[in-house]
């Protein structure tokens, strides 16, 4: 089965947002949740497609 997560996803495990250009993340609140180590059940990056 192929992977269909778009190449350019957020590196957030949590996140389905395309990654910033030039960035692994879709936003700064994205980047800050992935230097922190805890369990996510969902992400809370605000952006209104993100599930």
């Amino acid at each position: 089965m192929a992977d269909e997560r778009p190449k350019n996803k957020c590196a957030r495990e949590t996140c389905g947002c395309p990654a910033a250009e030039g960035s692994k993340y879709c936003s700064e609140a994205c980047e800050d949740a992935a230097k922190n180590i805890h369990f996510e059940i969902s992400c809370s990056c605000h952006h209104p497609d993100c599930g």
